[in-house]
């Protein structure tokens, strides 16, 4: 009986020992980066490892930002911050020629380590491709295929690897990166940035700006690794495997600036038009107090009921209060209650307290808000001068 279950342990032990190839002292693992693409979602760019060794005639790309649109609702659990992306391990030459035919220039940074920690990482990338292994649960700042390069490669050295910052001149944040990607997408920009609460507007260290693919090459470019009590360089060879003409170009005609300061200028028309008439135009209330009044509602949700990390403590609900959306449809009457004026008093308050949080960076806003804000703070000081007390009540 002892004897089987010591032979049942050494068949595990060397099952388990065969389960990846050893790699040879040829052998290489590197970072690669691509450049970013026109589409939205290819603008912050990518990553990806690469693993190759010329004597086992291996040459592999682990891919970490793969994911299944067909899923069963895919969108919605997008959506809620519950999509899982899985890591897909593919010849690299596959990977490499499908970038190349999107026109998208493509980095590689080849890794200065010791056949141990090339073995090691293998290892980790094999086992993470297993079909038991092989999803996780994606988020856009912390968890995506940018922190993969980061992470596991932390993994196995440890403190050893060293990621100095030297690269990064001055405070930058996350809410910076962002912008900085999706400028030629101003409207998807505007969403992102009224998306997202105030966490991403605190000093970043270098690790954290991580998240995104040429953060990586810089960081890893300046990185290094601790051996024997001397700094190596952690980047042996950098390798422009493909170049591009690519250059990113603002696609929208409108942009949102513009087209908000156009809506504002004509909502202060026709508020300025109810002054002089003594007048009130209840279409221009209910338009205002239901679309700020649905986006605060969409806002507590994706702060409340999602599992996204970023979108708490969101301070855009000081112009986009959810109580609005109740409110638009009490300005239809003719004869508001009383008690509305003092809401609205309330509500240029909290416009105030968001020029404040503005103005001490405790939250960032867009600048295509400005006119919004002005509009906003126009109409509602209106309303509470004239416009829901001593004015003629306008039919709709």
């Amino acid at each position: 009986m002892k004897l089987n279950l010591v032979l049942c342990g050494l068949l595990v032990c060397f099952s388990l020992a065969a389960q990846y190839p050893t790699l040879s002292q040829e052998s290489e693992v590197s970072l690669i980066t691509i450049g970013p693409g026109p589409n939205l979602v290819d603008c912050f760019g990518h990553s990806a490892f690469r693993v190759q060794d010329p004597a086992l005639n291996m040459d592999r790309a682990y891919n970490y930002g793969v994911y299944d649109s067909d899923e069963d609702q895919f969108i919605m659990k997008f959506v809620t911050g519950s999509a899982d992306y899985m890591v897909d391990a593919r010849p690299f030459d596959q990977f490499f020629r499908s970038y190349k035919a999107q026109n998208r220039w493509v980095t590689e940074q080849v890794l200065n380590l010791t056949l141990e920690e090339k073995q090691a990482i293998f290892e980790y990338l094999e086992n993470n491709s297993l079909p038991q292994n092989k999803y996780y649960r994606y988020d856009q700042f912390y968890d995506n295929c940018a922190t993969k390069l980061r992470d596991i490669p932390k993994e196995v050295l440890g403190d050893k690897l060293v990621f100095s910052g030297a690269h990064i001149k001055g405070k930058v944040t996350l809410r910076d990166l962002v912008d900085e990607n999706a400028y030629n997408h101003p409207w998807w920009d505007l969403g992102i940035d009224i998306a997202l609460g105030n966490l991403i507007d605190r000093e970043s260290t270098v690790e954290d700006l991580m998240y995104q693919p040429d953060y990586v090459l810089s960081a890893y470019a300046h990185a290094t690794i601790e051996r024997e009590g001397q700094s190596v360089p952690a980047i042996k060879a950098t390798n422009e495997l493909f170049t591009s003409d690519f250059h990113e170009k603002p696609k929208e005609v409108l942009s949102p600036t513009l087209t908000l300061s156009v809506v504002a200028l004509i909502f202060m028309i026709f508020t300025v038009r109810d002054y002089m008439t003594k007048r009130r135009s209840r279409w221009i209330d209910f338009v205002l107090f239901f679309v700020t009044g649905l986006v605060g509602l969409m806002l507590v949700l994706l702060w409340v009921a999602t599992h996204h990390t970023t979108t708490v403590n969101n301070l855009n609900i000081l112009w986009a209060f959810a109580p609005n959306l109740v409110v638009a449809f009490l300005l239809l009457k003719a004869k508001p209650k009383p008690w509305l004026m003092v809401y609205v008093r309330f509500l240029v308050i909290l416009l105030i307290a968001m020029t404040m949080v503005w103005i001490t960076r405790l939250q960032v806003y867009n600048t295509a808000m400005i006119p919004l804000v002005l509009m906003l703070g126009f109409r509602y000081v209106f309303l509470w001068q004239k416009g829901l007390g001593g004015t003629r009540k306008r039919a709709f």
